[in-house]
């Protein structure tokens, strides 16, 4: 059995639906979407497979966001993150192998936004973390959900170098906002490409169309396109300033099947079947 949609990248355990989360999953229900919780600390990735299991439309992930591998910041829609600058890679492994609701080894990558640009060691610090990710992902033949900002291009490099030492990399870069020339070499990689709400906000004025996620999306292999809210942040147009939840995801599908010049059914049964193919434990 399939699903209409799939969000692929959403944080349903985390403190901002404690209040209505059973509202927010039977709005999922009524739509037929399911969705992948992406844990983002190992504490709160436990948290993620104990919600997953108790949810027969939800699948979870493990894992370390490379933010805070090199960061102090706390956001609070996350919840506590106490003292995970470092991964235990026994432990993620063990949590991984712990639940069939465990589909992906992530939140992981690299974010090199809040580091200066001679900030040697903190890259390598979130390089380091990211390849103890990859290590287990290859162990237990899951793929990887990886955040990037501001490394691309270092992402590929990293990826090419790890796939021509034997490791089998496989997964998909979330929240994907780059241009035609960012996404291919990773494309080639076999990775996928998620996208989600950003690619529904307008331009900003005066930006080169040319450079607009949209010229990114219409060229995306339809076998390697995935869609995404990654909620409670990002809501798409037009709940764009409200809490984002999965049912949301629709709109998303509605903005690229618009792109692309298909219908919305089509763009649904696509990226299903990805997800699935991708995420072949959670069937």
């Amino acid at each position: 059995m399939s699903p209409f949609l799939v969000d692929t990248h959403c944080h349903l355990h985390f403190p901002p639906y404690d209040e209505d989360r059973d509202a927010v999953l039977a709005r999922m229900l009524e739509r037929d979407i399911w969705g992948i919780t992406i844990g983002t600390a190992l504490g709160n990735s436990e948290r993620g497979i104990c919600f997953a299991e108790d949810h027969p439309n939800v699948w979870a992930t493990v894992g370390l966001h490379p933010e805070h591998v090199t960061s102090d910041f706390q956001d609070p829609a996350e919840g506590a993150v106490v003292n995970e600058h470092q991964v235990d890679e026994t432990r993620l492994e063990a949590l991984a192998r712990s639940s069939k609701k465990v589909v992906a080894i992530g939140e992981t990558g690299l974010d090199f936004y809040r580091l200066s640009q001679d900030d040697r060691a903190g890259r390598e610090a979130q390089e380091k973390e990211f390849l103890t990710h990859v290590r287990v992902a290859h162990r237990l033949h899951l793929p990887l959900v990886i955040h990037c900002r501001q490394a691309l291009g270092r992402l590929a490099e990293i990826v090419q170098k790890e796939i021509a030492t034997g490791q089998n990399i496989r997964g998909v870069v979330h929240s994907f906002t780059g241009t035609w020339e960012e996404a291919k070499p990773l494309l080639d990689l076999g990775l996928h490409i998620a996208v989600n709400g950003i690619a529904t906000f307008p331009s900003k004025k005066g930006s080169d169309p040319e450079m607009a996620i949209d010229r990114t999306i219409e060229r995306i292999p339809a076998h390697r396109l995935l869609l995404e809210t990654d909620a409670p942040y990002l809501a798409p147009v037009p709940f764009r300033g409200k809490r984002n939840e999965p049912a949301y995801v629709e709109e998303v599908a509605k903005h690229v099947a618009k792109v692309r010049g298909i219908t919305i059914e089509e763009i649904a049964r696509i990226t299903s079947e990805n997800a699935m193919t991708l995420f072949e434990n959670g069937d």
